[in-house]
């Protein structure tokens, strides 16, 4: 079966409610689509200006189910996209986010228009109000997770230190 076979609007697995986002194989994208605050923009600007590096990257990694993710500032500094991509389901993504780096998020967030807190409980009606799914979605490696591509690099960089001491 093909990737683009595989993709299918995510369900949750625990309630079995339909989420918006496309599946390919057990990868989910995320696509949420806010109005900013005023002044919003240039204050999202700032918090970003380092990138996910450092303390920022690391919290994200604690996660251990993104693959990868954006912020898009665009119509004249007045909306904002976030673009994610990750291992799992919908509900267990937000419930990650919310039970492990609840802070982080709330500080990239808190510019959104309306956005209640990520441990409100109101939260995952917001989230839905401003997601949208993808009409496609393509992933190079929808049967990996985020952890076995960790995994297969630490084997790489082992294999590399093995082959370079024995060529020396």
């Amino acid at each position: 079966m093909t990737v683009a076979q595989h993709v299918q609007v995510a369900k949750s697995a625990s309630a079995g409610i339909a989420r918006p986002g496309a599946k390919a194989g057990q990868t989910s994208e995320f696509t949420l689509i806010s109005k900013l605050k005023p002044g919003a923009a240039e204050r999202v600007r700032a918090l970003l200006a380092d990138g996910f590096t450092g303390e920022r990257q690391k919290n994200t990694d604690r996660i251990a189910t993104v693959h990868d993710l954006r912020f898009v500032i665009f119509d004249n500094d007045t909306r904002i996209i976030f673009a994610s991509t990750f291992d799992g389901g919908w509900e267990q993504y937000i419930d990650d986010f919310g039970g492990i780096i609840p802070d982080e998020i709330d500080l990239l967030f808190h510019e959104f228009e309306g956005y209640p807190g990520i441990n409100d409980p109101g939260i995952k009606d917001w989230i839905v109000a401003q997601q949208v799914t993808a009409v496609g979605f393509y992933s190079a490696y929808p049967s990996a997770s985020v952890r076995d591509i960790w995994k297969a690099l630490k084997i790489k960089g082992a294999v590399d230190t093995l082959l370079d001491v024995a060529s020396n």
